[in-house]
C-alpha cells in the first residue's frame, strides 16, 4: 500500500529526508553565494571568499543534478489540493525550472568568465582545482562577469519570489506547505 493511500484526507505529505536535506544545504549555499557576490560585485574585498564563492557555486551545480535525479526516482509528496492546476502551479513549475536552469548555468558562466579573466586553477574543495576551460581575454572577461552578475541578480530574484511563495502559501492560504519541507 503506497504512502499515499495510507493518509487521511486532506493530510499533506512531506518530502523524503533526501530531498529535504538537499533543500537546505541548497538554500544555504545560495544565500553565502549570493551575498559574497553581491560583496564582489560591489567592490568589496573578500579574500577567500572568491574561491569558496566559485567552489560553492560549481558545488551547488552538481547538487542541482543529484536533486533532479532524486526527485525523478522519488515521488513527490501530494500536494494539500491534489486536483488544483492554473497560474499558482504553473508559475511554481516555471520558478523551479528557471531556478535549476540558471544554477547549472551560472557556475560554467562564472568558470568561464574567470578563466577568461586570467585565473586558471580555480580552487575548489578538498585541494581540488577546476581545469582551464578558456584562453586569458580580459575584455570577454569582464563582459562574461558582467553576464554572470546578471544572471546573479535573475536567481536572487528567483529565490526571492520562491521564498515569498512559500511564505504566502503558509501564513496567507494556510495549507502548510512549508511544513511539506519539514516532515515526512
Amino acid at each position: 500500500m503506497s504512502e499515499a493511500t495510507t493518509m487521511n484526507a486532506g493530510e499533506t505529505r512531506g518530502y523524503s529526508r533526501a530531498m529535504r536535506t538537499i533543500h537546505w544545504v541548497m538554500a544555504a549555499m545560495m544565500i553565502y553565494v549570493i551575498i559574497v557576490g553581491f560583496l564582489m560585485g560591489n567592490g568589496f574585498k573578500v579574500g577567500k571568499h572568491y574561491d569558496w564563492h566559485r567552489a560553492t557555486g560549481f558545488l551547488l551545480m552538481m547538487l542541482v543534478v543529484v536533486r533532479v535525479i532524486i526527485a525523478k526516482l522519488s515521488k513527490p509528496p501530494l500536494p494539500k489540493h491534489v486536483g488544483d492546476k492554473g497560474l499558482q502551479q504553473t508559475a511554481a513549475i516555471t520558478v523551479h525550472r528557471l531556478l535549476y536552469a540558471s544554477l547549472f548555468i551560472q557556475p560554467f558562466l562564472g568558470w568561464y568568465a574567470t578563466n577568461t579573466w586570467g585565473v586558471k586553477n580555480i580552487p575548489f574543495f578538498f585541494g581540488l582545482t577546476l581545469p582551464p576551460i578558456a584562453e586569458k581575454n580580459r575584455e570577454w572577461g569582464n563582459q562574461l562577469l558582467e553576464y554572470h552578475h546578471y544572471l546573479g541578480l535573475f536567481i536572487t530574484a528567483l529565490v526571492i519570489t520562491h521564498i515569498g511563495a512559500a511564505l504566502m502559501h503558509q501564513f496567507v492560504f494556510k495549507d502548510d506547505l512549508i511544513k511539506r519541507m519539514l516532515k515526512t
